[in-house]
């Protein structure tokens, strides 16, 4: 049976760094590159390896991200947030009818593991409705020497 994940707005002591439209799909590759530039100041390597925190972010981004081109209404818009500490990914689709749904367990390969990847890797998962549906993760920012504090774009 399919479960619904909380519904709570993320704490407001975050910021928004950078924004990112998608249109479909295809676009998911350029969300996880910029995105990786931006958490840390690097082009992201050709083997695509990145530090752990960076890859789990851009992981739990692209998941949510899918999810809402895959499950939602168009436009999708992914907001990176900090507080200097911590990120927010936070995934908006137009779909405010329909609360998001951890999948039942299934078969590896069957799908339908964004949401559970979510909670297992961010330290808080939810989602709320304010012009438009609002998916969000906070994770930590526990750091390598190599990645910033902060963002690349982001305020002090």
């Amino acid at each position: 049976m399919d479960i619904t994940i909380p519904s709570s707005r993320p704490p407001e002591t975050f910021h928004v760094v950078r924004v990112w439209q998608l249109d479909s799909l295809d676009e998911l590759s350029i969300l996880r590159t910029s995105l990786h530039q931006e958490l840390t100041g690097r082009p992201l390597a050709p083997d695509g390896a990145m530090a752990e925190v960076s890859e789990k972010i851009v992981l739990v981004a692209s998941e949510l991200a899918t999810n809402a081109l895959r499950h939602g209404r168009p436009p999708t818009t992914v907001q990176l947030l900090t507080d200097g500490e911590e990120y927010i990914v936070d995934v908006i689709d137009q779909d405010t009818s329909r609360a998001p749904m951890v999948a039942a367990p299934r078969l590896p390969g069957d799908g339908g593991f964004g949401l559970v990847l979510a909670q297992r890797l961010a330290l808080d998962v939810g989602w709320f409705v304010a012009e438009g549906k609002h998916v969000w993760a906070r994770l930590g920012a526990a750091r390598d020497a190599a990645s910033p504090a902060v963002p690349a774009g982001a305020a002090p």
